[in-house]
């Protein structure tokens, strides 16, 4: 769970998202090398970058997050929450956010409730930066 310190960095971040305009990303990893390169990657692409590890330290962060959260990426099976229970949880605070799913094995999406949805929104692991970086923008472009 985040701490006091913790949550305010995150809601100041969010509140200077919401004022330039940087889409706000939250990943949910638990691989942290995964992780940490995938937010690495979207800073350095300026946008604002919330990293959990599992589905309860998000659902934290996107509580203390003052604005609404664009795009969630987490892979189909985290180790608290399946993916796609995790997207409907935020998007009762976020209702436009869209979703990209990782995983290793993308056949995986074929055993959740809605696997048209899921595998709309895959990007099957190993995946470059080009490759990241583009389905994101579809999908905040979609938004739009």
């Amino acid at each position: 769970m985040a701490g006091p310190s913790r949550r305010i960095e995150v809601a100041m971040r969010a509140m200077q998202s919401h004022a330039t305009h940087h889409p706000v990303i939250l990943i949910v990893e638990d691989m942290e090398p995964l992780r940490e390169s995938m937010q690495q990657i979207l800073e350095d692409a300026d946008f604002l970058v919330l990293p959990a590890a599992n589905a309860q330290q998000a659902l934290d962060l996107a509580q203390s997050c003052s604005g609404p959260i664009h795009l969630l990426i987490t892979t189909l099976r985290p180790v608290d929450m399946p993916g796609p229970h995790l997207a409907y949880c935020l998007r009762k605070r976020s209702p436009e956010m869209s979703v990209l799913y990782t995983a290793a094995n993308p056949m995986g999406a074929l055993e959740v409730p809605d696997p048209a949805e899921v595998v709309s929104s895959m990007l099957p692991r190993p995946f470059s930066k080009t490759t990241l970086l583009r389905r994101i923008n579809i999908l905040l472009a979609a938004q739009a």
